[in-house]
Order: C-alpha cells, then sequence, then structure tokens
C-alpha cells in the first residue's frame, strides 16, 4: 500500500507551511505598521488549516489505514502528527479567539515534555536524522515558547529566536516532505 499513497505528504507540508509562516512574521518579515488584529487572523487560518487540518488528516491516515504497513511506527507518526496538528489548531484558535497567555505557556511547556518523548522514541526505532532533527528543534521551539509568551522582559529577542527556529524545523522537514513525494 506505500506505493499507493503516502498521507506523510500533506502533513509534512502543512507543519513547512505553517512555520515558515509563522517564522517569517516572528523574524519581521511581515509588512512594517500591519493591522496586527489582520495578520494574527490570518496567521490563524493558516495555523487552523495548513498546520493542524493537513497534519490531523495525516494522523488519521496512519491510525486507520497503516499505508506504511508498520503498525507500530504508524501509530508513533500517527500519535506525532496528530499531537501537532491539534498544537496548531489550538494556536490558531488562541489567535482568533484569545485567551489566557499563561495557560498557554504551560500549553507550549506541555508539548515540549512531550516532544522530548517523540525524540526518544525517534532514537529508539532508527527514525531518520531530517525526523530527528525536526523533532529536536520542536523541543527548542516549544522550550522557548513559555517564555516568549509570558511577558519576559527579553521576550521580543526570543520571538525572533522563536522565528529563526520554525525556519528550521522547516528546512528540516524538507527532507521528509520530499521522501514522501517520492523524489528522494
Amino acid at each position: 500500500m506505500e506505493g499507493f499513497f503516502n498521507p506523510e505528504a500533506i502533513g509534512v507540508f502543512g507543519l513547512i507551511t505553517t512555520v515558515w509562516c509563522f517564522g517569517l512574521e516572528q523574524l519581521g518579515f511581515g509588512i512594517k505598521d500591519g493591522d496586527h488584529q489582520k495578520i494574527g487572523a490570518s496567521l490563524a487560518y493558516v495555523a487552523i488549516v495548513f498546520g493542524g487540518a493537513a497534519q490531523i488528516f495525516t494522523a488519521l491516515d496512519l491510525y486507520l489505514l497503516n499505508p506504511i504497513q508498520n503498525g507500530d511506527t504508524s501509530i508513533y507518526l500517527g500519535t506525532v502528527f496528530a499531537t501537532y496538528g491539534l498544537f496548531w489548531v489550538t494556536v490558531g484558535v488562541f489567535f482568533l479567539k484569545g485567551g489566557d497567555k499563561k495557560m498557554m505557556a504551560h500549553f507550549f511547556a506541555t508539548i515540549c515534555f512531550m516532544t522530548v518523548i517523540f525524540v526518544i522514541k525517534a532514537f529508539q526505532i532508527g527514525a531518520g536524522m531530517p525526523l530527528k532533527a525536526a523533532l529536536m528543534l520542536i523541543v527548542v521551539l516549544t522550550a522557548l515558547l513559555p517564555f516568549a509568551w509570558y511577558g519576559v522582559k527579553s521576550a521580543p529577542m526570543l520571538t525572533k529566536i522563536c522565528g529563526l527556529v520554525n525556519i528550521l524545523i522547516g528546512i528540516a522537514a524538507v527532507p521528509l516532505l520530499l521522501h514522501a513525494l517520492h523524489i528522494m
């Protein structure tokens, strides 16, 4: 069935699109003096559709269809995609509806903890370096996000660092996308 389809392609594409959009904005490559409410809403839509829906779709395919014909790996990858899909839906809803930044900081710390578990499992199953690198960068990002969101005095610099890490996550994920598309 692997030769027939690989749902990882849409999930990884969604991840790359989302982290690059957020990263570029965090680095200040958006429109200067733009309407921050509109920018936040636009980022929310990207997060919900590309980051969230695309990765949740991939997770469901991995859980239900087991296209890689390895139940343990499908469950692991499905859980990884579902976690970050739901992560991006949560971030998107926060950008649209608002909420408590302290609670979001706790959420990011929890995702950091989960990602450490995903990294450990990636090493246990012998996953390729692109997946390990992307996950390790997500650990860095989610370790920094609580401080960037919770109003630490160095938050503007931390936001820029988070933007750079988002870009690096996308770069690390490109080989995963190429593999899923059978280009590499």
